[in-house]
């Protein structure tokens, strides 16, 4: 999971989550958070290098 060609992927999947997180506040609607959560936890626990 800790490969390290696949740090850059981590970094954009925590990036996009956070993101995700911020806008909540601002808005007050999760909808945008729970697609980036989609997204960025298949980003984050993925075996292959998407972020080239």
């Amino acid at each position: 999971m800790w490969s390290r060609k696949l740090i850059k992927n981590k970094i954009y999947a925590v990036i996009l989550i956070a993101l995700g997180a911020f806008s909540v506040p601002i808005e007050w609607d999760g909808t945008f958070f729970l697609f980036t959560l989609l997204l960025g936890g298949y980003l984050f626990f993925s075996e292959e290098n998407w972020i080239m």
